[in-house]
């Protein structure tokens, strides 16, 4: 966490954590696991639905970087859309057949995903269905599930502006998996 408060994301950051620590915005009250991530992800939609003055989100992994102008750039292209605006690596998954809200589910790609107020507003928070799975990918069940996949623009992100686990730029090289305290 030092790490990115260090960097131009300091000032944006919003952390989601399981308990109550400084520096934390952004509390479950749950000791979340690999396993249980999708519950996380609930708490962080829900959280951001609650949060009105900001127009963009972002998901960013911990052991991912994205550059500055880049996301200025996504900013700007679009501000002010008057649909809800999802960015990322977008796949689609179809292997839950025996769980409909989760058949058929168009999510990003965890590394990085950023979207807008509007579609921070029409995510189902509320979203059923058995088990547990990749958070990622319930945060797009729960887009399609409240939005609706017609009303959403899912634009492609530029993997050029954005690292995951290692860094290389301008003679620099950062290991992002393994700096301490991360």
């Amino acid at each position: 966490m030092r790490f990115y408060r260090n960097t131009w994301l300091g000032d944006y950051l919003y952390p989601v954590c399981d308990w109550p620590a400084p520096g934390c915005k952004i509390v479950c009250n749950e000791t979340s696991t690999y396993k249980t991530l999708d519950r996380k992800t609930f708490c962080f939609a829900r959280a951001v639905k609650d949060i009105r003055d900001k127009e963009f989100f972002i998901k960013l992994d911990d052991d991912s970087l994205v550059d500055r102008d880049y996301i200025v750039s996504l900013m700007k292209r679009h501000t002010g859309r008057p649909r809800a605006v999802y960015i990322s690596h977008h796949t689609r998954m179809t292997r839950h057949r025996i769980n409909p809200p989760l058949y058929r589910v168009l999510y990003g790609n965890g590394k990085f995903y950023m979207f807008n107020d509007r579609l921070a507003q029409c995510v189902d928070t509320e979203l059923q269905y058995e088990g547990h799975d990749n958070e990622d990918f319930i945060f797009g069940a729960m887009v399609q599930s409240g939005c609706g996949e017609r009303n959403v623009l899912y634009a492609a992100e530029n993997d050029d502006f954005i690292w995951h686990k290692k860094y290389e730029n301008k003679n620099k090289f950062i290991d992002l998996a393994y700096i301490k305290n991360h």
